[in-house]
């Protein structure tokens, strides 16, 4: 296999999807697979969210705001204070303010509405490849300057 094809099959990014609804999860695996080359782990509630992290190591956390029991909020936080590079997008059926507005005071990175999922989560895709592709780059550039 030529460097390029090697390339191609690398994962580009790694999503954990964090909702307690299965049907969720699978329908968001769908659309992610079908965006790019990106591997998903999933978890159903807070606990397994915050163990996932640790274990898969996701560059992007999905997250339902309304996860039974604990909320998405909450797992967040525990999340961001742990591991605070890893991309938060919290992701509601409802598109309240209060939830886009979240990301100006809370450790979110973003908000995404269930009911325009493909596009949204087109455009968060799109916009974390860009992201991680600038910081590989200035990356690429410290080591050649040293």
């Amino acid at each position: 296999m030529s460097k390029t094809q090697q390339q191609k099959n690398v994962p580009k990014l790694k999503v954990l999807i964090v909702d307690d609804m299965a049907s969720m999860r699978i329908l968001v695996t769908e659309y992610l697979r079908r965006i790019a080359n990106i591997v998903v782990g999933e978890a159903s509630n807070g606990d397994e969210a915050i163990s996932q992290v640790k274990e898969f190591s996701p560059d992007i956390v999905l997250m339902d705001i309304s996860l039974a029991g604990t909320s998405g909020l909450e797992v967040t936080r525990k999340i961001k204070s742990g591991f605070p590079t890893v991309r938060i997008y919290l992701f509601s059926a409802y598109d309240v303010d209060e939830y886009r507005d979240l990301k100006y005071d809370s450790p979110i990175d973003g908000f995404i509405q269930k009911s325009r999922l493909k596009t949204e989560l087109q455009q968060m895709v799109q916009t974390e490849l860009e992201r991680k592709d600038a910081l590989q780059a200035i990356e690429k550039q410290k080591v050649q300057k040293n």
